[in-house]
């Protein structure tokens, strides 16, 4: 095998390993995302009234709930970070670098806003359970859980479209991924921004987009050993072009 040929086939691994740890970090977005938005929003809603709210947080079990949702957020939230990064080394030169900027900007504004309201909506459980604090009032829990859902609700879905909006736009330009991907994104991209409250079903279509993203990641991975072995099947050429024979 000769030296250009080896190092085309590094390059192919390293490639198809960056493929595979995007894929790996959308799955895992997608799935925690999706279980700690669940766990979260099992809080009374603010209306539930005062005495309700304060013995639901008062149960140990549903303390434990709220925080393990917390830990799926953080969880999420690092995970989303490694997939945006390997896009971004998937694009490569070919990344403009204004839609790249607001391509990563958007992408550490979701994640703040993520952690946050994560935060806020388990911050009652928090106090309670870690704090070891008397009682939660229920005003107290309900100013938390509005605060927590109008992060999650109405500001992560605008942030979100922007991304997705981006993200198509650098699959456009750079063909690193099919176009109807992008053609999907930003019919997705557009019904969460236009939308004024998040909801079922619509609030699951960013999750189920990274998973698809991931999935055709998956599907286009670089062939590393067919390179490999039309290269062994074809031997090694010598300076003047022609095979050399196989010892």
């Amino acid at each position: 095998m000769t030296a250009p040929t080896r190092r085309a086939n590094a390059g192919l691994a390293r490639a198809a390993r960056s493929v595979e740890a995007a894929a790996i970090a959308g799955l895992a977005h997608s799935g925690l995302a999706l279980i700690a938005t669940w766990l979260l929003l099992q809080a009374p809603e603010p209306g539930s009234g005062s005495v309700a709210i304060e013995e639901w947080y008062d149960d140990a079990g549903n303390q434990r709930t709220m925080i393990l949702g917390l830990n799926l957020v953080v969880m999420s939230s690092i995970a989303f970070v490694w997939f945006v990064a390997v896009i971004r080394r998937r694009v490569g030169d070919r990344e403009n670098r204004f839609f790249g900027t607001v391509f990563f900007g958007s992408s550490i504004a979701y994640v703040a806003v993520w952690l946050v309201g994560g935060a806020v909506l388990a911050g009652p459980a928090t106090a309670t359970a870690v704090l070891d604090s008397s009682s939660v009032s229920g005003d107290s829990a309900s100013l938390s859980a509005g605060i927590g859902q109008g992060l999650l609700l109405v500001v992560a879905p605008r942030v979100l479209a922007v991304f997705m909006m981006t993200t198509s736009t650098l699959i456009f330009r750079s063909h690193v991924l099919p176009s109807w991907l992008a053609v999907v994104g930003f019919a997705t991209a557009a019904a969460m921004f236009l939308v004024p409250w998040l909801a079922e079903p619509l609030g699951l279509a960013f999750p189920a987009w990274v998973l698809l993203v991931s999935i055709v990641l998956v599907r286009r991975r670089p062939a590393v050993k067919g390179a490999s072995s039309r290269d062994e099947d074809d031997g090694e050429q010598g300076s003047d072009g022609r095979p050399r024979p196989q010892r």
